[in-house]
């Protein structure tokens, strides 16, 4: 069990009223302009948990810190959320799909580093996953492989090897990621579980034509010139 020298629970009730004001709003059938009001909304509150993680981290309070690190990307998740419904409904397709992904992510670290005593079955992950089955169609996605040459810990800029922090863990309010600065290609697969779900098949052939995968929409290739097929 962690132990927290501030109270947290003031802080927990804030963020469960506020969410519960999100989910409210998060349907395709609400207004854009009060999905929009209520992101605005959002952004403003972040902001203040972000400075309160600052605060935190100046007292060295790490429980506290990883804590308001969770609450702010709930949160996130939620105004990506809010984010990917206001894109469908102005045919942003593209970014509909992103904003999805992002919230994916961000609460996947949530679930990751919560601590146990504040974890609720809530089934947030199960909502998300059900926005990708019923608003898009099945995807293919690309996977790229190759040799790792340069890296290093993204909380104290050493190699993995000879540090002590974890790959995903929170230290101090911060996710530690490994953070590459050198990698040789080898190959590029096409895979049904990417790594990464951005990296995705955006187009396919059909009779001659490109369309695209979310709108089946016709996209117009323009004719490479003549001049410039000359200098290829």
């Amino acid at each position: 069990m962690k132990v927290f020298i501030e109270n947290p629970n003031l802080l927990i009730a804030e963020f469960n009223e506020i969410a519960g004001i999100v989910q409210k709003k998060a349907f395709i059938t609400v207004g854009t302009e009060i999905q929009k009001e209520e992101v605005e909304t959002l952004k403003k509150y972040r902001e203040d948990l972000k400075n309160l993680k600052k605060d935190f981290v100046s007292r060295k309070l790490e429980n506290e810190a990883n804590l308001v690190y969770c609450l702010d990307n709930s949160l996130l998740a939620l105004q990506c959320e809010l984010e990917m419904l206001i894109c469908l409904k102005e045919d942003k397709m593209d970014e509909a799909w992103a904003k999805l992904v992002k919230a994916q992510v961000v609460y996947g670290t949530v679930i990751r580093n919560c601590p146990a005593d504040f974890q609720t079955p809530n089934g947030y992950i199960e909502r998300l996953n059900q926005y990708e089955k019923l608003l898009f169609p099945n995807l293919f996605f690309h996977s790229t492989g190759g040799i790792i040459k340069k890296s290093h810990c993204s909380i104290c800029g050493q190699s993995l090897s000879k540090c002590h922090h974890i790959k995903g863990k929170l230290y101090m309010g911060e996710m530690c990621t490994r953070v590459i600065t050198e990698m040789e290609l080898e190959e590029i697969s096409l895979v049904e579980d990417p790594a990464n779900k951005l990296c995705r098949v955006l187009t396919i052939e059909t009779d001659g034509r490109m369309i695209d995968i979310l709108t089946l929409r016709e996209i117009k290739v323009e004719p490479i010139s003549k001049d410039l097929a000359d200098s290829i």
